[in-house]
């Protein structure tokens, strides 16, 4: 007995150190932080001091498991404290085995952390030079071994358009080629069809990085060309132009139109009143305020005259203000500087020259009552020898100006409007999924003839167009439309026309 007390102290030292050691392990709590992820070397010190505890505990126990078997009688108490003695050390044994296991993955990291420092301090790149990648905006890939990133895009665009009545166009609606005289082309014809994809068109944009901004450039063609030969397409070159900052240079949209007026017109002529001409031009456009832009620009300067040869000298000066409101709103209001010049035919005193002018309002008005989410679309456009800026006119082409007998030139006063009324047919869970639409358009344009013209000079033309759309995707546009249109002539004669056309547009 005095022996096991003798050896009391030593294992109430052992008990005692064991016990501070598990009371020294932080409580759990309900949501843990997360402890950071020790090291390599960390985690064999760990291993190591964790072995030597075991060691020294495992030569306690045995020692006191041999004096307590020397004795006659144990003592409960003792044999209770070695109990728990041999349940720590086989804790302890434990957490050894999970130390133990933390060591390959260690090993690992460890290893993965260095290849990466390698790659980083030889600053090779992701990538080679030959992999394509996303480029730095939507839809764009970065082109290999450059800095820049293209986007292709384009549509398909299939139309089967039917003449009802006499028209010098067949597939498409040209209100001035309306027959009014029994001697006109197209006088006499009767109904037609016609089914053409040559209005598709190609496009790809292109985007470099300079150190001082992007540069951004653009290009598209359709398929609408002069044919050369019936059965021959040509290529027609729509916009071609760059960007950077707020400059501007190339063929693209004149500065006096209003792209943005987008009527859902499905005929590809387009409107006869309205302004939507593209031609090469020098532009600078200025944000004023959040929405607030002004821009102006010089651009090609074609005059085109009756009774002579235009002679482009002074570029055309234009200039607009655009003004945003209730998030799809807008008005613009531009203005357009010309220098009309020609030669008459046959020639006579040389050239002449006078001065036109220009000026178009346009916008898009939300319409919200009545539970509608409609829009108002609209147009007008009004000048002097500003014919070329008139859908109708500038196909038609000579209404610029006219030479009189004496050889004396006249500017043509000119007018023309589009009124759209674009609805929403959400009434039905379908037609909203469609984004089924129509829209209700009329457009007018007039000449202000002079009294030496020919009685045959175009006076003023009318049409009317009622369309439906649907979206069976989001890239796909489906309508049919009906047109009706009329054209009168300064001597008071008239004739008229109709066209049915199905169109099918798939954007890519």
């Amino acid at each position: 007995m005095r022996g096991l007390v003798r050896w009391l102290p030593a294992v109430a030292l052992a008990v005692c150190a064991l016990v501070t050691a598990v009371a020294a392990e932080p409580a759990a709590s309900p949501k843990p932080k997360p402890a950071p992820k020790p090291s390599l070397a960390e985690l064999r010190r760990l291993v190591a001091e964790q072995k030597a505890t075991i060691e020294a505990q495992q030569a306690v126990i045995e020692e006191q498991q041999a004096k307590i078997g020397t004795q006659d009688a144990a003592i409960d108490e003792q044999k209770t404290k070695l109990a728990e003695l041999e349940t720590q050390l086989a804790d302890m044994k434990r957490r050894l085995d999970e130390i133990e296991q933390l060591l390959p993955a260690a090993e690992e990291q460890q290893k993965l952390e260095e290849r990466l420092a390698r790659v980083e301090k030889e600053d090779k790149p992701d990538l080679p030079p030959n992999v394509v990648s996303a480029g730095d905006f939507p839809g764009s890939m970065k082109i290999p071994g450059t800095d820049a990133a293209v986007k292709f895009g384009g549509r398909i665009r299939t139309a089967a358009v039917f003449t009802l009545a006499p028209l010098g166009s067949d597939d498409r609606f040209l209100t001035n080629s309306i027959p009014v005289e029994s001697t006109d082309a197209a006088a006499g014809e009767g109904r037609r069809t016609v089914f053409t994809a040559n209005t598709s068109r190609f496009n790809f944009e292109m985007r470099t990085p300079t150190g001082v901004g992007q540069v951004r450039t653009f290009i598209e063609g359709d398929f609408t060309g002069s044919n050369v030969e019936a059965a021959r397409l040509n290529f027609r070159l729509r916009h071609a132009y760059a960007q950077f900052h707020g400059f501007l240079v190339g063929q693209t949209w004149s500065t006096f139109s209003d792209p943005l007026a987008d009527h859902q017109d499905m005929d590809f002529e387009g409107i006869n009143g309205e302004n939507v001409i593209r031609q090469a031009q020098i532009r600078y456009t200025r944000q004023v305020k959040s929405n607030l832009w002004f821009a102006a620009a010089f651009e090609t300067p074609a005059v085109s005259i009756t009774g002579g040869q235009g002679v482009n000298v002074v570029p055309d000066t234009v200039a607009r203000a655009y003004w945003s409101f209730k998030e799809i709103g807008h008005l613009q209001g531009a203005i357009v500087l010309r220098q009309i010049r020609g030669e008459p035919n046959p020639p006579l005193t040389g050239s002449e020259k006078e001065n036109g002018w220009g000026a178009s309002l346009s916008g898009v008005v939300p319409f919200r009552y009545f539970n509608l989410i409609d829009r108002f679309i609209f147009q007008l456009n009004a000048g002097s020898g500003n014919a070329r800026y008139i859908n109708d006119l500038n196909s038609l082409g000579g209404q610029d100006a006219v030479f009189d007998a004496a050889g004396k030139l006249h500017p043509l006063e000119t007018v023309g409007f589009y009124l759209d009324y674009e609805h929403q047919w959400k009434e039905w869970a379908r037609a909203r999924k469609m984004k089924l639409r129509s829209s209700l358009i009329w457009s007018f344009v007039e000449v202000d003839n002079l009294d030496f013209q020919l009685p045959s000079a175009y006076k003023r033309t009318n049409r009317y167009s009622v369309n439906l759309v649907f979206s069976p995707l989001e890239r796909i546009d489906l309508g049919l439309e009906y047109i009706y249109g009329t054209r009168e002539n300064k001597d008071g004669s008239q004739g008229s026309a109709d066209q049915v056309q199905a169109v099918g547009i798939f954007r890519f």
